[in-house]
């Protein structure tokens, strides 16, 4: 199979069934990271209005990395996974302090900012400098595991990966075609099927996943976890400001009092809160 075939396929694809999405609208940097961190591990309907509201409170790099951190987890809410925030002002941090305001347009340096791995320093690398790389997250993952075929490792797919794009995709489409991977994936994931899925599924079909011995595990209830009960205190501070360790209690009577002060010493930790005279608040 020709990979020219099958690059103009999906461009063709792309540019007929592409999402409209805002952070596609910038090469900013700053606005290409915030929505990056923000699509890990929420849904792009849910992180849309978010990075929109985010950017009107924090329109620029500077702004971030002055706004006091309790405001920063207010704008947060409705994200999850809080210590992103956290990451994202002190890599705004970084980035004024160590690069007068400008992000590195390097692999290695933004992968030593906190919290950028390999993913989103290429997405950076790419969406915002335009830069011929690929990038590798789960829909990448999976369309280049059917193409390239075989039980590869990240590593080894990166460089596949690099390797096809610089030999097969134009410099000046390598931003369409990271993105267009993106929505194509999801198409078919979505179950959605029109002349370019069915080409697809037909030549490059899908890998079967190798059959595990199944065991039956025992999950516990959102609600009973420690990732429950440390989201429930950050938006109750994010509401009142302060709580007294009477009233945290009060609140989390079902769970003994230990087990809640190891929770609000693991946010201490992580910094997203701190303890005040009245009790713990945002930093």
């Amino acid at each position: 199979m020709s990979n020219k075939l099958l690059i103009h396929k999906i461009l063709a694809w792309y540019k007929e069934n592409q999402r409209d999405l805002p952070w596609r609208k910038t090469h900013d940097p700053y606005r290409i990271l915030i929505s990056e961190v923000m699509l890990q591990q929420t849904q792009v309907s849910r992180v849309i209005e978010k990075y929109k509201e985010f950017l009107k409170a924090l329109p620029i790099v500077q702004d971030l990395a002055k706004a006091k951190t309790a405001d920063v987890i207010r704008v947060w809410k409705g994200l999850g996974y809080n210590r992103r925030a956290l990451f994202l002002q002190r890599t705004a941090q970084a980035v004024m302090g160590q690069y007068n305001g400008k992000f590195p347009q390097d692999v290695v340096l933004l992968k030593k900012l906190p919290g950028i791995g390999e993913y989103t320093a290429r997405a950076v690398m790419c969406f915002a400098f335009k830069q011929n790389m690929a990038v590798l997250d789960t829909n990448h993952r999976k369309f280049y595991s059917r193409v390239f075929g075989g039980d590869l490792s990240d590593k080894e797919l990166l460089i596949e990966a690099d390797d096809f794009i610089n030999s097969f995709v134009s410099p000046v489409g390598v931003y369409d075609w990271n993105q267009a991977l993106m929505d194509f994936v999801s198409a078919i994931e979505r179950g959605e099927s029109d002349k370019t899925i069915e080409w697809f599924n037909k030549t490059y079909p899908p890998i079967e996943k190798k059959k595990q011995k199944y065991t039956r595990k025992q999950t516990t209830p959102f609600k009973q976890t420690d990732r429950y009960i440390r989201g429930q205190i950050i938006d109750m501070l994010r509401e009142s400001g302060v709580m007294s360790f009477l009233a945290l209690h009060k609140k989390f009577s079902e769970f003994p009092k230990e087990r809640i002060e190891k929770v609000v010493a693991s946010l201490q930790k992580d910094g997203l809160i701190k303890m005040g005279k009245r009790g713990i608040v945002l930093p």
